[in-house]
């Protein structure tokens, strides 16, 4: 079922909204589904740096393989996104040429025989795209904020970055003076943090503290008081208040708890800032942002079992919905140690 050109254009307008940044330089592998009514429905996607691509063209390959796993993919777009192309009809000089073939064959081997990779120079509203593999295939883009998905995305409360710099500029430090400040705070907090966890009172306490943060931020207020901030970043690198903490009511929730993570992130340093940092991680990845997710990875120490758990996830294109409920029930099951709390019954 290929695409018409005018949903060719749309699908290519829609990547940043459905990886939070406008990429360049970039090969984007996007699945079309077939949706049991008989419609289309972007499936999943992957992003690689076009220096990548020229010497490891089946990595993109294979992870965009496993995404996709068992799923019904009518058709494969792929999206070379790449600032220096001119608006040329001849394919032959679409670069880079060669790795685009490489990757289309290998994608028919493994079973992706519809396959259209276009060329563009910018995701950019009058941007025009030009298929590698039919030379009359062309289109021009529409502005990428009028997009369905741009606006799913602004109505979940998204981020649409520039770029994957700005993306990664979040995790920007607050000046070093204020972060020596709060150290010995936050030092006092953990160790507080710990004692807690062995107390179903304080734990009671500390969990109500840390759920009405999340409340809080869900409509933008974040904490500005040195003790609030050295109390829940404590909290939110103690391993038992941690887990307790990862399950949240809705997407909203885990959004706010991101940018209430980010917020404490930005208080405080190592290790404290790498836990800090995993945790937003598997929040951006249960979110189905691996492009958030990967981002607070780099900030973290991969030698934490929870940032290599992440590292794994993220290699192996586990699909969040995988292990979403493990998730959901392990956090209640330490939120229930912490306060002493029966198991409800299963029957």
């Amino acid at each position: 079922m290929p695409l018409t050109l005018a949903s060719t254009s749309v699908v290519v307008a829609s990547i940043p909204a459905l990886i939070g940044f406008t990429p360049e330089n970039s090969l984007v592998l996007i699945a079309t589904l077939t949706n049991d009514d008989g419609s289309a429905g972007t499936g999943p996607l992957t992003r690689i740096d076009l220096t990548h691509l020229t010497r490891h063209a089946d990595d993109c390959v294979q992870l965009f393989s496993r995404q996709c796993g068992e799923l019904a993919v009518s058709c494969v777009t792929g999206v070379v996104v790449r600032a220096d192309d001119e608006d040329t009809a001849d394919d032959g000089a679409l670069p880079p040429r060669a790795d685009v073939d490489s990757v289309i064959a290998q994608l028919a081997e493994r079973g992706f025989v519809d396959v259209d990779v276009v060329s563009v120079p910018a995701i950019a509203e009058g941007a025009r795209w030009r298929s590698y593999r039919d030379t009359g295939r062309t289109g021009v883009l529409p502005d990428p904020a009028s997009t369905a998905a741009a606006a799913a995305a602004i109505a979940a409360g998204h981020t649409i970055a520039a770029s994957r710099d700005d993306l990664a500029a979040r995790f920007t430090p607050a000046p070093g003076n204020l972060r020596a400040c709060l150290q010995p705070h936050i030092a006092d907090a953990v160790e507080h943090a710990v004692i807690d966890q062995d107390s179903n009172l304080a734990a009671h306490r500390r969990l109500a503290r840390a759920d009405a943060a999340i409340r809080a931020a869900c409509h933008g207020e974040l904490p500005a008081d040195d003790a609030a901030i050295a109390d829940l970043a404590a909290t939110f690198a103690t391993l038992l208040f941690r887990d307790a903490l990862l399950a949240v009511p809705d997407e909203t929730a885990r959004l706010a708890a991101e940018n209430l993570l980010l917020h404490l992130w930005r208080h405080t340093d190592e290790p404290i800032a790498s836990q800090l940092a995993t945790v937003l991680g598997i929040h951006a990845y249960l979110r189905g942002d691996g492009a958030g997710a990967r981002i607070a990875l780099a900030n973290a120490d991969p030698e934490q079992p929870l940032a290599d758990l992440l590292s794994h996830l993220l290699g192996h294109a586990v699909a969040p919905s995988k292990i979403y409920d493990l998730v959901q029930n392990g956090s209640a099951d330490a939120r229930r140690t912490l306060l002493s709390e029966p198991v409800p019954d299963q029957a």
